[in-house]
Formats: structure tokens, sequence, C-alpha cells
């Protein structure tokens, strides 16, 4: 019999035992975002009493799960490890396998991994959609490999969480997209130059802003250097990518009254690549970039898009509706979200 089946036995014969589990999760998974952390903070947090706080917190130190220090409460190597087991368990606890071919139906994606919880409810979650998306990208590289990612935070995590490998032949990473005026842990040429460490790979960066004008960037292009990087990402065949809202990718580019006012008038949902979508996977606008283009996106073999987060579920829906020869990686709060729309 698989786990499957003898936790959904389990769940109807005595619920108690998992609504038990789930709630010293939540404690473990508060006490791993937060460590350390008091006990009164860490009631507060969960909405218990001080007193059945203080019971659990006895009860998960008899099992080696925590240790109590004078700066608060943290978890012990054991309970790290157990915290990561549970997560993985609730994909059968919640039917996460049900919930991605329900997504895979909808968007008619060639891939949907789904992972338990809302990433803009809690760090543990967010770290744990990078660690997903990491396994699928190992799952993907082999010898003679030319792996394009872009920037943003999601890529960054999905970096950190990445585990390291040795030993592929041939394998080059690179920036998808030139750089947005941002924070450098999450351009997309540190992202990739920490990828290619993490893999021991060759790598190539792109020295290039992604929102300068139509003159400045034919200038740059001209750049030898430029236009080798230029001319590799035109070979990427496994691409990493983000996506985003619309009006919150704006933003973050630093437009101009005009581009919002764009966003507004014609209901545009997304934005992949410089490029803005409405909800039916039109392209409504493109703002001056450089890298990967749609062509690319639509022709390349093996892509991984990593987005989360219900805020995020329209954007995906919008990108899928373009485009849906990709891999989805996602939350469970987004997920539920799409299937809504």
């Amino acid at each position: 019999m698989d786990i499957n089946k003898i936790i959904e036995i389990q769940s109807k014969i005595v619920p108690e035992t998992v609504e038990l589990l789930m709630e010293r999760y939540e404690i473990l998974k508060v006490i791993s975002t937060f460590k350390p952390i008091g006990r009164r903070t860490l009631a507060v947090k969960l909405g218990i009493t001080e007193r059945t706080m203080r019971t659990e917190i006895d009860k998960l130190k008899e099992m080696n799960l925590i240790e109590i220090k004078a700066s608060g409460v943290e978890l012990t190597s054991v309970g790290i490890d157990l915290l990561s087991e549970i997560n993985d368990t609730f994909y059968y606890i919640k039917n996460l396998s049900e919930l991605e071919l329900k997504l895979m139906e909808k968007l008619k994606l060639k891939k949907v991994a789904v992972v338990s919880g809302d990433v803009e409810k809690d760090i543990f979650t967010f770290n744990n959609l990078g660690k997903k998306a990491a396994e699928i990208i190992l799952e993907y590289i082999k010898n003679d490999t030319i792996l394009g990612i872009t920037g943003g935070t999601t890529m960054a995590c999905v970096v950190n969480q990445m585990k390291r490998k040795k030993g592929i032949k041939n394998l080059l990473v690179l920036p998808a997209r030139g750089g947005l005026n941002e924070e450098l842990e999450i351009q997309a040429n540190t992202i990739a130059a920490n990828l290619a460490e993490k893999l021991d790979s060759q790598y190539k960066l792109l020295h290039i802003p992604d929102n300068l004008d139509e003159q400045e960037l034919n200038v740059l292009k001209n750049n030898k250097l430029i236009n080798d990087v230029l001319s590799d990402i035109q070979k990427i065949n496994l691409l990493v990518f983000g996506l985003g809202n619309a009006r919150e990718m704006a933003i973050r580019r630093n437009s101009e009254k005009n581009v919002f006012n764009i966003i507004e008038k014609e209901n545009l949902t997304a934005e992949a690549f410089g490029y803005f979508f409405n909800n039916e996977g039109d392209v409504k606008m493109q703002i001056n970039s450089v890298g990967i283009t749609l062509e690319n996106f639509k022709e390349i073999k093996n892509s991984i898009g990593v987005a989360a987060g219900s805020s995020k579920a329209e954007a995906i829906y919008a990108i899928s509706k373009f485009n849906n020869n990709f891999i989805l990686v996602t939350d469970e709060a987004a997920a539920k979200r799409i299937l809504e729309l």
C-alpha cells in the first residue's frame, strides 16, 4: 500500500492525528522562519494561548526537535530534517497531485509541480518552491546544455536551494536578460554566475541594462563581447524564468507614466522578458529590452517557469495562453486561484 493511501485512511479513521500533525508542523515552520523566537511571540503568531504553547514546546523539546536558548526557541538539526519530510508528506495529505493534474488540464502545460502552502505568507514555502524548481532543473540539465536564467527574487531563491553538481560536460550558463535597476543579488548576471558556481560550469555575463532606449541598445549590441553573449542566448536550450504581475514589473523597471496608463487601459495582467500581456495571452506592449525574445521562448524545447502566490495567478494564466510549452513550478495558493479564473 502506498503512502498516499495510508495517509488517506488515517485521516478518515483518526483525523485528530492529522490535525495534530498540522498544528505541530505550523509551530515548527514558524520557528524555522523567525528563529530564535520567544514563546510569547510564537503563541501570538499562531493565535494560541501561552499555556498551550508551553505544553507543545515541552513536547517538541522532549522529541529533540527544538532547543531552547536564552535568545529564544530554535530547531535542532533533527527538527530541520523532519520539517522538510513533513512538508513532502503534505503533497499526499493535501492530494496536490490531483491539483497538478487539474492545473495541467486547464492551462494545457506539459508539466506542473505544486508545493504546499502560500509563498506570500511564509518564507518556508518560498524556499520550498525554490527547492522543487531546483530539483526539476537538475533533471533537465544534460551535457552540451546552454542554460539561460532570468533575474528576480524567485530565481535567486531557486539558485540558493540548488544542490551542487559536478561532471556536466559543456554546460554554459547565461543571463537570459539584461539587468534591471535593482539589487545586485537579484540581477540576472549575479544569479547566472552563482548558478554556474553551483554547477561547476562556464558562464558568460551580459553587461548591458535592460531598459535603455532603442538607439543606445543598438550601439551596445555592436560591441563584440556583448554580441557574442547575445548570439549564445539565441542558442539557449534550457530556459529558467520568472514572470510577474504587469503593474509590479513596470514598477520594478521604473517605467514612465505612459506605461502604467497602457497597463490600465488595456487591462494588462502579465510581464515576461520585457513583454506585457493581457489575460488572453495577447502581447500588447514591449519595453526596450535585450536578451531572450518571445520567438526564442516558443522555440526552446525545455523551459521552466517559476512563479507562486495568488497575486501571480492571472500572470501565470496569461503567459500559458501565449505559450503552453513549458513546465510550471508554483504553490498551492496560486494553483487554487488559477482554477477559479
